[in-house]
This record gives C-alpha cells, sequence and structure tokens, in this order.
C-alpha cells in the first residue's frame, strides 16, 4: 500500500476576546480567547492551480498524519487545563477517479485535535491536526477547530497566514461594554 501525501492550506485564523457567562451569584465574568483555525487538507494530489479540481488518480493509499497548523499558536501547556477545543471536518471535493467512476472508495476517520510540543524544542504547544484513513482516491477535506482558553495560555502568537503581523491582546477601550460590571483584568 502506498502512503498518501496530506498538505494543508490554511485560512486566516480568527482571534477574538470573548467573554464567558457567569458561573454563578458573585462570579467575576471570564475573559477567554476564542481562536479559530480554518482551511483545507488535500489528501493524495493538491489540486490544480487553473482549475482548483483534485486529479483523478486512482491507486489505494493509507493517510496517517499529525500535522501542525501552520499558523498555531503556542500554548503554555499548563495553562490548557481548562481549555476546550471543538474541531470539525467535511468532505470537499472527492473526484471521480480516471475510471470515469465515483471516487472515495474508503474512508476517512473522523479528524482529530492534540497539542504537541514545538519540533524545534521552543517553549510551548502547538495545535496539530490528526488525520488518517484509507482512500482510493484523492480527497479535500475542510476543517475548522475552535481553541477557548485563557489569554494566559498564549505564549507566543502564531504567524498570520496572509501578513507579518501577529495576535495582540489589548484591553478593551475605556466605556466599551460599560454595563457596570468590572472589566478589570486582574
Amino acid at each position: 500500500m502506498i502512503s498518501a501525501d496530506v498538505h494543508l492550506a490554511a485560512q486566516p485564523r480568527l482571534d477574538t476576546l470573548v467573554t464567558g457567562f457567569a458561573a454563578g451569584p458573585g462570579s467575576d465574568e471570564l475573559r477567554r480567547v476564542r481562536t479559530e483555525y480554518a482551511g483545507v487538507a488535500w489528501i493524495g494530489d493538491q489540486p490544480d492551480p487553473d482549475t482548483g479540481m483534485l486529479g483523478s488518480t486512482y491507486r489505494r493509499r493509507a493517510f496517517d498524519a499529525r500535522l501542525f497548523l501552520p499558523d498555531t499558536h503556542w500554548y503554555d501547556a499548563d495553562a490548557l487545563a481548562d481549555a476546550e477545543v471543538q474541531v470539525t471536518g467535511a468532505l470537499l471535493q472527492v473526484p471521480k477517479t480516471d475510471r470515469d467512476t465515483q471516487g472515495l472508495v474508503g474512508a476517512a476517520a473522523e479528524p482529530v485535535v492534540e497539542f504537541y510540543e514545538h519540533p524545534e524544542g521552543q517553549p510551548g504547544v502547538g495545535v496539530c491536526l490528526w488525520l488518517r484513513g484509507d482512500l482510493w482516491s484523492n480527497l479535500g477535506l475542510s476543517y475548522r477547530i475552535i481553541v477557548l482558553c485563557a489569554a494566559e495560555a498564549i505564549i507566543r502568537p502564531g504567524a498570520d497566514t496572509d501578513s507579518d503581523t501577529v495576535f495582540e491582546l489589548l484591553p478593551p477601550p475605556d466605556g466599551y461594554g460599560d454595563t457596570g460590571a468590572d472589566t478589570s483584568y486582574n
């Protein structure tokens, strides 16, 4: 059996500061960073740059890949204890085979998100997307990963996919969302 290549094409990462609901009487609001990672995993061949369509290569290929997201933030592993992570995946493209039949004979398992240490020994853990399966055709799989964590968990912002700017957590402007609630960052 041949191994299939897996290539990630990331969309721009979205970082937002969110406020969670109070846990009960006397509870302070909880400020967290919500990061959305999204993109496409091309499994097998990459699409033709002119048409955007995958090729019709038809041969049995297995794939089992753990890939760092190209724009992952680097997190303090100890500060992720209360983090929430959500991952979804959907078939984007399954080309017909070169035999003019429908592709995707085989299966792709549910995508999994894990945090792994930096491959070059730098501090922090990054978001890895784990994809695995066994296919006879090429496949495009869209993914969306949401990480909700304390701002302090991010020790180094990830690279932007389309510019040299990086995410920086700033306090809201004075008077913003003035509801009488304590909005300090203590």
